[in-house]
């Protein structure tokens, strides 16, 4: 396990991704923990932030009337990289614990936890030796659902409230193992951000990228020899290559996870799933919704995996409340972008 404290630097005034000036939130320390854990015979990439990460604050077990922990678990889209969500939820746990500050409440601890996609973060020389787990095996969309219901069993805290988001296929994934843990957490809430539940193939980006994924998916060759020559480049080349693309005030850690991609297994994962989606995720499936009282979703303007319509249609068939659609520009992809509004707006979610 490496741990780190991550702080902003003391020098400036302000903090450079916001522009706003320095208070109480942006200079709660916030540790972060990365860990390879087997999950069920297959490493995994697992990330922990909070303001403590001691082994009682990490322990499985519930631990009664003293337990303050809120567990937050981010499943993430695709790709499925654990660093994208860094900033989001370093800034998330900052305006959670500026809020309860602010309102007077007994000191929690808030945890976040996000996994990584089997096989969309390269495994480690030392991990490569596992007969269960190949560096160049392909995971469809049933694998990595089942991956996050194993990690959930395995490795969540049943700490005193638990919720859990789901951004975009990753909202799809959440549904679908929501039946199977909704009784083992005091689950408060399941989120859905930008969902890519149904008719993936009818969105405008869906439509433009069937071809491409399906060409490459029946010619494993191709996807093989594109990829290749990226695996070829040195790391610290393709950090710059990407920073170059990036706005300066992108974080490291959104640096390193978009390298990361560049690897020719992980493509060819990311490719693999994105098919997979694009077979599966087709006519909204009723059962996903099947407990009502948990579900939340939160839809884009202009969202070009989970078209407003979809939106439109889903706030129909729930209680007024738990569909919230987006009146700003914030992206499906808002990691990248938006990750200081998304972790403001999520707010609303977390009681």
């Amino acid at each position: 396990m490496s741990i780190s404290k991550e702080s902003d630097n003391d020098s400036l005034p302000f903090d450079r991704m916001t522009g706003r000036v320095r208070g109480s939130v942006n200079m709660i320390d916030i540790e972060k923990s990365v860990e390879w854990v087997e999950v069920s015979g297959r490493w995994s990439r697992m990330s922990i932030m909070g303001t403590s990460l001691t082994p009682e604050i990490l322990s499985i077990e519930n631990q009664g009337e003293k337990d303050e922990r809120i567990i937050i678990f981010m499943i993430p889209g695709n790709p499925g990289n654990d660093g994208f969500y860094t900033d989001f939820g370093r800034r998330l746990i900052r305006n959670l614990i500026a809020r309860e500050e602010r309102l007077g409440h007994r000191r929690v601890q808030f945890l976040f936890y996000t996994l990584s996609h089997l096989n969309h973060v390269l495994l480690p020389a030392a991990l490569r030796c596992s007969d269960s787990h190949k560096v160049n095996e392909r995971f469809n969309l049933g694998d990595q659902i089942q991956h996050k219901l194993d990690f959930v069993k395995e490795y969540l805290p049943r700490g005193n409230r638990v919720y859990m988001f789901g951004h975009g296929a990753g909202a799809y994934m959440l549904l679908s193992i929501l039946p199977y843990i909704k009784d083992d957490f005091n689950l408060r809430k399941a989120v859905c951000l930008f969902p890519t539940i149904e008719r993936m193939t009818e969105s405008p980006h869906g439509i433009r990228l069937r071809k491409v994924v399906s060409t490459l998916r029946q010619n494993d060759w191709l996807a093989r020899t594109l990829s290749f020559w990226v695996d070829l480049m040195p790391e610290s080349l393709k950090r710059r290559i990407i920073s170059m693309k990036l706005s300066s005030d992108q974080s490291p850690e959104l640096v390193d996870s978009l390298s990361e991609l560049l690897h020719m297994n992980v493509f060819r994962n990311i490719v693999h799933l994105c098919n997979d989606e694009l077979d599966k995720i087709g006519t909204l499936d009723e059962t996903l919704l099947f407990h009502k009282n948990l579900i939340y979703f939160y839809y884009g303007a202009n969202d070009g995996w989970c078209p407003i319509e979809q939106g439109q249609q889903m706030s129909e068939r729930l209680t007024r409340g738990h569909v919230v659609i987006d009146k700003g520009h914030v992206e499906h992809s808002f990691v990248f972008r938006d990750a200081a509004t998304m972790a403001e707006k999520v707010l609303q979610f977390i009681v």
